[in-house]
């Protein structure tokens, strides 16, 4: 496979290595194992030095975080900076805001996702694909173009500085990738076994709810992990919505520790650091089913 087109060109079979046709086929695999091992190891490291770094952060003291030079490993391990966020902080109650909304966001936009996929794969819908296509471009649009519009919406329906106004907002992101997603995997279910469920006397619905339901998890575990992660990382449409700290979210209280020109690094990196858990919890546990429902987007 050739990685950089024109005279120079990079090959991954080696065959660019001088006395590489000598060697025999065990020294090959070796040598090619050893070369993938390093270049995994330093994209590992480039992926969870930050992540190391921020726990690093989080446990040393306020006194030793700007020290020259400056070490790796704390000095001194210290919950100092988790123990001032938890309690002289509102962290609990955005982190709870935070779980609410983001919990909210995935419910809302799956189960729209699924039933609109749905719709555009099995029933019969003019102009269907070129709506599924197009409807992706939605996507496209900066959180920022629809937060302003939906505010004055909002505010006239009595939805400004409430949780479920956000919920709707953010649902309005994460919605145009997830119904393009859907529809993708609904392609990947046989129509066959639904055809045979009807024969025998089954509605569409019990047909939907039976067969296609379970068997698009994987689907509907992407499209909640993609939702998931939007919601947990928004900050302009909670920031534009909420308006007193109570109903903030972790965003938004993230942002709070900046004070002008100074940024609360401790508080700030435990903070993230807590912040990081459901995240990863959320991804670790569903893992299998979110690979299986990425690979539906390569159905042509």
């Amino acid at each position: 496979m050739n990685l950089i087109p024109g005279s120079f060109k990079l090959r991954l079979n080696g065959d660019n290595i001088p006395g590489w046709n000598r060697l025999s086929y065990e020294r090959r695999r070796t040598v090619l194992r050893v070369g993938w091992g390093s270049l995994l190891a330093l994209v590992l490291l480039a992926v969870l030095f930050p992540i190391f770094w921020m726990w690093s952060t989080a446990l040393r003291a306020p006194k030793d975080l700007f020290t020259t030079p400056t070490s790796l490993f704390p000095q001194e391990v210290t919950l100092v900076n988790f123990t001032t966020i938890l309690t002289q902080l509102d962290f609990p109650i955005w982190y709870f805001n935070s779980i609410i909304v983001a919990l909210g966001v995935v419910l809302l936009t799956t189960t729209t996702a699924t039933l609109a996929g749905y719709g555009l794969t099995r029933l019969d819908i003019p102009y269907k694909k070129t709506y599924a296509r197009t409807i992706l471009f939605g996507y496209m649009f900066p959180p920022i173009l629809l937060a302003i519009p939906m505010f004055i919406f909002w505010r006239k329906i009595g939805w400004i500085n409430s949780l479920l106004g956000v919920m709707f907002a953010e649902m309005a992101v994460t919605l145009p990738f997830s119904i393009w997603l859907m529809w993708k995997f609904f392609q990947t279910v046989p129509e066959s076994l639904e055809e045979s469920a009807m024969v025998g006397g089954a509605s569409r619905f019990r047909a939907f709810y039976e067969i296609a339901l379970p068997m698009s998890k994987p689907g509907m575990v992407a499209v909640g992990v993609f939702s998931y992660a939007v919601s947990w990382t928004q900050f302009t449409i909670p920031q534009v919505m909420l308006v007193e700290s109570s109903k903030w979210v972790l965003t938004i209280g993230l942002f709070s520790l900046t004070i002008q020109s100074q940024i609360l690094w401790g508080k700030l990196m435990a903070a993230s650091a807590l912040a990081l858990i459901p995240s990863f919890l959320f991804v670790f546990f569903l893992q299998d089913y979110l690979l299986q429902g990425f690979r539906a987007g390569d159905i042509g």
